[in-house]
């Protein structure tokens, strides 16, 4: 029993977790929305579109140690490793859709099936991300300390 209650009241997992569920609830519901199809949640766990569920959760575990620990060399690590999860949503997995766009011309040429195209974040989806992984993490930080 002592794990689930540390569990439940863990400020550095409540924050990430609920920014992650958060995440791709609303990204399920803008799919659903912007595509005027039926909701399925299971658009919200697809690679790319609003907001970036990758940056809340990172961002969220950040502002957490942040908030509690200052700038302490645990939240320097964890930035870091924020912001390569953020450069790497944002820029190499944009790169890697437009590949997969001249992959796909080069198929097309030889009559081959071919591959669905995935691409990164925008800067603005980057960014709706962290805002809610910042949310998360003052309003656990409210409930809690």
């Amino acid at each position: 029993m002592d794990l689930w209650h540390d569990l439940i009241l863990n400020y550095y997992f409540l924050a990430p977790a609920f920014a992650l569920f958060s995440s791709v609830l609303f990204k399920a519901l803008w799919h659903s929305w912007k595509d005027s199809k039926k909701f399925h949640i299971i658009d919200g766990v697809q690679n790319g579109g609003m907001p970036s569920s990758h940056t809340a959760v990172v961002s969220a575990l950040t502002f957490s140690l942040l908030f509690r620990t200052g700038m302490s060399d645990l939240f320097f690590i964890s930035a870091v490793f924020s912001a390569i999860t953020m450069i790497d949503a944002l820029k190499v997995r944009q790169n890697v859709g437009l590949q997969g766009e001249k992959l796909n011309d080069l198929l097309r040429k030889f009559d081959e099936k071919t591959i669905k195209v995935v691409y990164g974040h925008s800067f603005v989806q980057i960014m709706a991300g962290m805002i809610l992984g910042f949310v998360w993490t003052l309003i656990f930080k409210a409930i809690l300390f």
